[in-house]
């Protein structure tokens, strides 16, 4: 009876020490954080996007979302030549391309907002996510030429792709992916 008593305990206490185990990130004694490989993230990640808004022109409207596994998802709303939403695949070089030029341009280092004062004047909206920093700069007048550079930059990435149509939808949520 003692023998059995006693391997019930031992068994329990393993359930306990496998249930009590974490799945989230841990901090090591050196203060890295380290991912554990069941927490880590298998749907691409926003590496980056472009959106432009409406003015009380023709102003074109579209927002074009980059992925970090070289999916690019477009949507395109109002004067523009594809309008619905779209998908193509950018090249690897492409998407380190695109890092680079977050680094290059001093992307976090930017003001969240270049405002005026004007209602008809369009924004345009960028975002970037890197190194597990995420920042969006909306741009409205006047941004510096390093902001300018990089919207050019993401707006050239769109120029000569296959689009593939997904569907009508022009709603910009990124679920609709």
């Amino acid at each position: 009876m003692r023998p059995l008593l006693m391997s019930l305990s031992i068994a329990a206490l393993t359930f306990a020490a496998i249930g009590c185990k974490s799945n989230k990130d841990t901090t090591t004694s050196t203060g890295t954080t380290k991912e554990n490989p069941a927490t880590m993230q298998t749907e691409p990640q926003l590496l980056a996007s472009i959106e432009r808004t409406a003015c009380y022109g023709q102003c074109p409207m579209y927002k074009a979302t980059f992925f970090d596994n070289g999916e690019v998802k477009y949507v395109g709303k109002r004067f523009v030549e594809n309008v619905g939403t779209y998908r193509t695949l950018i090249s690897a070089e492409d998407v380190q391309d695109i890092k680079k030029k977050i680094t290059e341009s001093d992307y976090f280092g930017l003001d969240s907002l270049y405002p005026t004062p004007i209602a008809d004047f369009p924004s345009c909206i960028t975002e970037a996510n890197l190194n597990g920093t995420r920042k969006k700069v909306i741009d409205r007048r006047s941004p510096p030429d390093n902001l300018l550079g990089f919207e050019r930059f993401l707006d050239s990435l769109l120029k000569d792709r296959e689009w593939e149509k997904v569907s009508d939808n022009t709603d910009y949520d990124p679920a609709a992916k």
